[in-house]
């Protein structure tokens, strides 16, 4: 992007030495969010990603960087907004799932929640709200198929709401969904103050570790899971329907990587959110041997590879963005990965199920 003004910029965002936005704003996209110019971003979001992947990044660190690179679009849609809508600077902008473990890839959708600590006009809370999430969706972060944003009720209220709120999906599996566990208990602050964001993290994951039943019903979600290889080493693909023959990497490995190592994560007390680097303390501390953690991060890396080379593609196509891949479309050596990824991931399944203390 190219900075114009007739003033000199600087890196803390101020015109000539003197602050015309919050300090770390990016001053072009504050401009783009305030004259509702975001849909640019969406190429320009795509061009990174190929450049990062092109450069010889890893994965992690090409999805830490789109992570970061999405928050600072977040931020300048909330900056744009607080200008009109006062109230919105009294409250945090909650960023859960893949963006709570900086591990967003192309094609991630919106999954936030709103922490506030007064009560807005309804009507204008209302309107505001909505006016976010289409602006991020605009700016090529799309809207959420399960509702999880900040436009819907269920996802803003006070420090105590959110409390009784998340205590109650994870305790009781009649009220949620199986997705939501492992979504709700990752979560940062993009947007105004983290202290009671980093509270209410603390809390809940108190109350898991303490609540037989929750930990239970996490781990409960992973016994259905069936390695989607046969006992001959043949890929279980799809039966029928549209992805006939395909393999969904992300619902079939990815996802069971990621919630086993945040079971190991709250039962040990760990802090980091994101999975590379829980599965690196979970090795350094003796919980996962060094060869299975070595296994696990290549595994990771593989797939969440893959994850980014099917939305560049997706993108490029003008089609939505998906999961899948063919393992009779890949080479050799790529099946190789795949098998191993899953042999990685469906030991560390097994490893949680039995409970290791849990």
């Amino acid at each position: 992007m190219n900075h114009e003004s007739d003033g000199i910029f600087f890196p803390d965002g101020s015109v000539n030495g003197e602050s015309s936005v919050p300090h770390g704003l990016n001053i072009e996209l504050l401009t783009m969010a305030r004259e509702g110019k975001l849909v640019g971003i969406r190429r320009t979001r795509l061009d990174l990603v190929q450049d990062w992947l092109d450069t010889g990044l890893t994965a992690e660190d090409v999805c830490k960087r789109l992570t970061a690179f999405n928050r600072d679009v977040i931020r300048a849609v909330l900056e744009a907004h607080a200008e009109e809508y006062v109230w919105l600077r009294e409250c945090s902008f909650l960023e859960f799932g893949s963006g709570g473990r900086e591990e967003q890839v192309v094609g991630s959708d919106q999954d936030n929640g709103l922490l506030m600590s007064i009560a807005p006009d309804p009507a204008e809370l209302d309107d505001c709200t909505q006016s976010i999430v289409i602006a991020l969706d605009g700016a090529g972060l799309s809207l959420c198929e399960g509702g999880v944003m900040v436009s819907n009720e269920a996802w803003r209220g006070d420090f105590d709401s959110w409390l009784t709120r998340l205590t109650s999906w994870l305790s009781n599996p009649a009220e949620k969904g199986s997705w939501q566990s492992g979504l709700i208990l990752d979560f940062q602050a993009v947007f105004g103050s983290s202290d009671d964001v980093l509270l209410l993290r603390d809390r809940l994951w108190e109350y898991v570790r303490a609540k037989p039943i929750a930990i239970s019903l996490l781990i409960r979600e992973l016994t259905d899971y069936r390695m989607p290889l046969s006992f001959f080493g043949a890929f279980i693909t799809e039966k029928d329907g549209p992805w006939q023959g395909y393999l969904n990497i992300k619902n079939s490995v990815l996802a069971h990587l990621t919630n086993s190592a945040r079971i190991l994560a709250l039962k040990y007390d760990l802090s980091p959110s994101n999975t590379c680097e829980r599965v690196r303390v979970l090795t350094e501390l003796g919980h996962v041997s060094r060869k299975h953690g070595e296994q696990l991060l290549d595994a990771w890396e593989y797939l969440q590879r893959k994850r980014l080379e099917i939305g560049l593609s997706c993108e490029e196509e003008g089609v939505p963005s998906h999961n899948y891949v063919k393992p009779i479309a890949l080479d050799s050596e790529e099946r190789k990965r795949l098998k191993a990824a899953i042999q990685a991931v469906e030991k560390l399944v097994r490893l949680v199920q039995a409970g290791t203390g849990l």
